[in-house]
């Protein structure tokens, strides 16, 4: 039998057969296309995690240092002990992702935090640690500072610094003038310093936006343009003080140093107090006093804080009524500057001096304008200020106590350095 091919469907066969080998093309192609888009999803979500993960460990950085500037216990709010020095490891699950922290406090203040997120769709978890040491800083480490504007008309030394614990520095732990150093520096956050004729024995620290008047005025030290620190606003620690004892008192002799006759406010007794008048303050020796003054314009003639360098009581003075002032011709004596801090709240809007105030001590108002007025006298002030303006009107000198930095208070823990592990 012959048989015969049709030229048709040989011509049909190879029509299916080139469609056959298109569509095998195109599908080998779709699926690579497929494949590379997926796996740029996959990139994607990955980076967006990896991304992710360092936000939730700098969280749990966040977290830590609001743990250590809380001042209190650190294995408090759940972040326990586990080896002596460290606190933690404390885990927070947030919405995307997680975080493990621990502070470890020996030999440095270090903070090791890991975040962690699931990248999507494949399951996976990223995770980034992040290293943080930290510093905790003074609240107090200038001789005067102001947030805003710094205006010194006047002539003569304005600043020089001594060390209350240092014998070559002090005299039984006295300023002594024959016994002074060049780190009496003066800072501006904000605002316009101009110094007038003065002399500034330290440096100068100017914010960004702060600037520097010219004047006939000498900076012994170093003009800095970076000063970046924030001054909080004080909270009063106490919640139910005692009204503040009243006596009838005659002191006239204390190492020459004390003259107090009538009415007067002796504290005997450690606590917290009230007062509503501006009687004087006498706090006997080895005493701790905090006073709550709830009174507008408090001007006692005397403070004194009395005992020896090594049994002196110490005052802690907040003032809280309204737009008060610590005002008049006072004289402030604590032994040592850090036996007496006057802080003045929010509502405390001027600190006002006269010319024959003598102050040893320390005052933090970062919401008043601090004056001082006339031509002050051979003490001036020992110790130190940090308010919201100041003007000084004559021959004011302020003694920086160098020793506030080491022994007064801490404005925090801040970051010292950032490194990913």
């Amino acid at each position: 039998m012959h048989i015969q091919f049709s030229k048709k469907a040989g011509k049909q066969a190879s029509v299916l057969l080139v469609s056959l080998v298109v569509a095998a093309i195109l599908g080998a192609a779709l699926a690579s296309y497929l494949t590379m888009i997926g796996t740029q999803n996959h990139a994607v979500a990955r980076s967006q995690a990896w991304n992710s993960a360092l936000n939730y460990a700098e969280a749990g950085v966040e977290e830590a240092l609001a743990q250590m500037n809380a001042q209190g216990d650190l294995s408090a709010n759940s972040w326990g002990v586990s080896s002596n020095g460290t606190f933690g490891p404390l885990t927070r699950s947030l919405a995307g992702g997680s975080y493990s922290v621990v502070i470890v406090t020996n030999p440095v203040t270090t903070i090791y935090s890991t975040g962690y997120v699931t990248v999507p769709i494949v399951g996976t978890v990223v995770s980034r640690t992040v290293k943080v040491t930290a510093n905790s800083l003074p609240l107090i480490n200038v001789a005067f500072a102001a947030l805003y504007n710094l205006d010194m008309n006047g002539y003569g030394l304005a600043s020089d610094s001594w060390n209350s614990h240092d014998p070559n520095l002090s005299t039984n732990g006295h300023y002594d003038p024959t016994k002074t150093s060049t780190n009496g520096s003066i800072a501006s956050e904000f605002g316009i310093v101009d110094i007038g004729n003065h002399t500034i024995s330290g440096n100068l620290y100017l914010g960004p936006t702060a600037s520097y008047a010219s004047s006939l005025g000498q900076i012994l030290g170093t003009i800095f343009d970076d000063y970046n620190v924030e001054f909080p606003d004080v909270v009063l620690p106490m919640s139910t003080p005692l009204a503040a004892p009243i006596t009838s008192l005659t002191v006239t002799n204390n190492n020459g140093r004390v003259s107090i006759s009538g009415y007067a406010h002796d504290f005997t007794v450690a606590g917290d107090y009230e007062v509503n008048d501006s009687y004087d303050i006498y706090v006997e020796p080895g005493v701790k006093v905090r006073l709550k003054v709830n009174v507008s314009n408090f001007s006692p003639a005397n403070i004194h804080v009395l005992g020896g360098i090594t049994n002196s009581g110490s005052l802690e003075v907040y003032q809280v009524s309204g737009s008060g002032s610590l005002t008049g011709n006072i004289t402030v004596d604590s032994n040592r500057p850090e036996n007496f801090y006057y802080f003045g709240l929010p509502g405390v809007t001027a600190v006002t001096f006269g010319g024959t105030t003598s102050f040893i001590g320390v005052i933090y108002a970062p919401e008043a304008a601090l004056t001082l007025n006339g031509g002050g006298n051979n003490i001036g002030v020992v110790g130190a200020s940090i308010t919201k303006t100041i003007r000084m009107n004559g021959h004011y000198n302020f003694h920086y106590d160098e020793s506030l930095g080491t022994n007064g208070p801490s404005r925090g823990f801040v970051p010292n350095s950032w490194a990913e592990l």
